[in-house]
């Protein structure tokens, strides 16, 4: 029987002992799964801690399981998408790891999510390859929220209509406020937000948004996923990128 070669995405790593790691990657079939990586001080490729970092596209060969809840070994890995970019740009670097950080902790993803795995497929490859990246986690997070049937339909009447309710994703009269006890997003950024699942990436430099609306509806489409899907966790890396484009 030949190999076989499936994709994989890199969402973050654990220590497993002094001469080892368990790398969590996203597949588009199995979902989430967890591999043992042996360290070496050899150049092998199969090995190479260049490979594992956050959002890193692989390609993985022969990959087994004894059960669908124990870890995973391979026979081969390698690049599947250059990381040139990625690797050296502080910015981009920032967008991996947040986008990295909030699959980890937003996502559901222990069972396979297919449009979801395109989704962050593609994004990748607008990380390394684009020229602009500013917006593409907002992008890539009205997205998300779109594939889990959260986003809410169009308002017909908006006289009284103030905010988003981000718990019950329905529009509300209550005024906008994002704390851990109250989840309204105002209702110009709730439409921001249906607006750039319309938009092609090459025109989202084109999105207008002031510094703290930026900062808020970011922190508005995470509030919004993670409530009904993981629960409302902090993401550490947000503060870097929010430092990093700052000045977008």
């Amino acid at each position: 029987m030949g190999s076989t070669t499936i994709s994989a995405i890199v969402i973050g790593s654990v220590p497993y002992s002094d001469s080892s790691l368990i790398v969590r990657v996203y597949t588009k079939d199995n979902g989430m799964v967890p591999l043992f990586i042996r360290k070496t001080k050899t150049k092998s490729k199969r090995n190479s801690s260049a490979l594992w970092h956050p959002l890193a596209a692989i390609n993985v060969t022969d990959l087994k399981r004894k059960t669908p809840s124990s870890l995973g070994t391979f026979t081969e890995v390698d690049r599947a998408i250059p990381a040139n970019n990625l690797l050296c740009d502080a910015r981009r670097s920032s967008v991996a790891f947040f986008l990295a950080e909030f699959m980890d902790k937003s996502i559901d993803v222990d069972a396979p999510m297919e449009d979801l795995f395109v989704l962050l497929w593609d994004t990748i490859k607008l990380l390394e390859f684009s020229e602009e990246i500013s917006n593409l986690h907002f992008y890539f997070l009205a997205h998300v929220v779109d594939i889990l049937g959260l986003m809410p339909s169009d308002i017909h009447e908006e006289n009284l209509i103030q905010s988003l309710n981000l718990s019950s994703g329905e529009w509300s009269s209550t005024p906008p406020s994002l704390t851990l006890t109250s989840h309204f997003l105002p209702v110009k950024l709730a439409h921001k937000m249906r607006a750039i699942l319309g938009m092609n990436f090459d025109i989202m430099r084109s999105l207008s948004l002031k510094k703290h609306e930026r900062k808020e509806l970011l922190l508005g489409m995470v509030m919004f996923i993670q409530l009904h899907h993981a629960g409302l966790k902090e993401i550490k890396s947000y503060e870097v990128l929010e430092t990093i484009f700052s000045d977008e």
